[in-house]
């Protein structure tokens, strides 16, 4: 007679499912009185050939339960209900394994479909993500991480997929998730990411970008442009004759290059060109079922729809192709806060970029700092008609620093006191206006007012949003002061988070969702 835990066993052969809802509370019965200790997650039940599997934690560690005989599988051997049982830690080797026995936990690309990149930088959001997302209709990308991320958090690639992925177990999310190695410069980025089990991988040439255009004089752009043809960029020397005096029509684009106009988009982008050739190269070696974005928008000026479409048409005369491209768009796309510009005119240049997109790919335009800009979500929806993506990730800190602040406030005084202390150095490499003395320090508030003034109000966000690798790497006496601390908090206070992430990124899944 087959015990509680055994009649949920897949076969040899079939496929791995999930454990149907109304077995999931048998399941957790059975193993909890076997393994008190541990915080068994239900939805994350799955049958698998031989046995079944479920996330837990024992503590603040994340363990497989492994019921069965399942090979592969390390860990701390029990007994429940009859049934041999591992406990084994999510390492790298044991996620490897867990992979290979459950089909939706192996990351997918995301294709056309209109998506959502939810970074995190403390490998706890995934949940919470979810949780906001799961009925949207968009293709999650719940592993993205940039390099600059993971050196200020002092966090793997692997780390990153391993823990999104455990997310993704914890919760039975079975509707397929991606991974985007983001803003990649280097093929060494490439390597380590794709290494890992990354898929997707974001290009950032801004290395490669000369800004300086903007108000440049004729012939010093004219001596730039032939720099450029002395130095042997590829297919420098026929630009010219390629595109001065041609009108090109892009769908309802039509785009004109005079001399003024070639030189700024070949001196600004034609370096940048050559390197994206390259990288892309190199990822279709490493990863030969890929999906790649472009992205120049961590530049100081905006794309003009002449240098999107030099950009696109080159690439695509050289084999090279995008799924997604981020231009700088018109405006301001400060971090951790709402679109700053003209609506009217982001509208207008949106429609004329998105044209290129269609012409020349097709490919979603992605829209990167793109946390916390409601107000333009249902315009990117309308004219792009569902061919997006958007890219967040600090706004997720942000949230975790609500946590804090409701559950731990002498603590969050504590930390907005370090960010202020921090924020001068630390906006030095983001895009951010928040000026310090206009925010009240944290110890002058009430527990009622922290929030408000450092999480809903422009000014404090952005000093809690670009102080995030400091906080999370700071050491006194060899010990980081404030990681362990912010981390055990959230683990203790997991069903919070879930629920302010929720939320906050449900707003900006609704936003998306309406394109009235």
């Amino acid at each position: 007679m087959a015990t509680s835990l055994t009649k949920y066993f897949s076969k040899t052969g079939t496929e791995a499912r999930r454990v149907p809802p109304a077995g999931r509370a048998a399941v957790v019965k059975a193993l909890r009185e076997a393994l008190p200790a541990l915080t068994l997650y239900s939805d994350s039940g799955c049958a698998v050939p031989g046995g079944l599997v479920l996330a837990a934690r024992d503590g603040e560690q994340r363990v497989i339960v492994a019921c069965g005989a399942l090979p592969g599988l390390k860990g701390a051997q029990a007994n429940a209900d009859g049934v041999p049982v591992a406990v084994c830690h999510a390492t790298k080797e044991n996620m490897a394994v867990l992979r290979a026995l459950v089909p939706y936990l192996r990351v997918r690309l995301p294709g056309s479909q209109s998506s959502v990149g939810l970074g995190d930088r403390l490998g706890l959001g995934t949940p919470g993500h979810i949780e906001a997302a799961k009925k949207s209709g968009f293709f999650l990308v719940l592993a993205q991480q940039s390099i600059r991320e993971m050196q200020r958090t002092a966090r793997s690639a692997q780390q990153v997929l391993d823990e999104a992925t455990f997310g993704v177990f914890q919760c039975g999310y079975d509707a397929g998730f991606g991974a985007d190695a983001d803003h990649l410069k280097t093929t060494d980025d490439v390597d380590l990411t794709a290494a890992a089990g990354f898929n997707s991988f974001t290009i950032d040439p801004s290395a490669h970008v000369d800004d300086t255009v903007a108000g440049a004089a004729p012939g010093a752009l004219a001596a730039k442009f032939e720099k450029l043809i002395s130095d042997g960029v590829p297919g420098v020397a026929a630009w010219r004759k390629k595109y001065v005096g041609q009108t090109f029509m892009a769908g309802a684009a039509k785009v004109s290059f005079d001399e003024a106009t070639l030189l700024c988009a070949a001196v600004k982008y034609g370096r940048a060109v050559a390197h994206v050739e390259a990288m892309a190269r190199h990822i279709a070696q490493r990863v030969p079922q890929h999906e790649i974005e472009l992205s120049v928008d961590e530049t100081a000026l905006p794309t003009s729809v002449a240098e999107h479409l030099f950009v696109s048409h080159e690439l695509r005369e050289r084999g090279v192709k995008i799924h997604s491209l981020a231009p700088r768009f018109v405006g301001d796309f400060e971090k951790g806060i709402d679109y700053k510009g003209d609506l009217k005119t982001f509208e207008e240049s949106l429609a004329q970029h998105f044209e290129i997109a269609k012409h020349y790919g097709p490919y979603k335009l992605s829209i990167h700092s793109g946390s916390d800009k409601f107000s333009i979500y249902p315009i990117v929806a309308r004219v792009t008609g569902g061919w997006f993506h958007v890219k967040t990730a600090g706004t997720s800190y942000l949230e975790a620093l609500r946590v804090v602040a409701r559950r731990a406030p002498a603590f969050f005084r504590e930390l907005a006191g370090f960010c202020r202390g921090r924020y001068e150095t630390d906006r030095k490499t983001y895009h951010v206006s928040a000026v310090l003395n206009e925010i009240p320090p944290a110890e002058q508030l009430g527990d009622a007012d922290l929030e408000r003034v450092y999480l809903d109000e422009d000014g404090g966000r952005q000093i809690l949003h670009v102080t995030f690798g400091t906080v999370l790497t700071y050491e006194e006496a060899g010990q980081r002061k404030y990681r362990g601390r912010l981390l055990s908090l959230l683990n203790r206070e997991a069903e919070t988070y879930v629920a302010v992430l929720k939320k906050h990124i449900g707003r900006h899944i609704a936003g998306l969702q309406r394109r009235g």
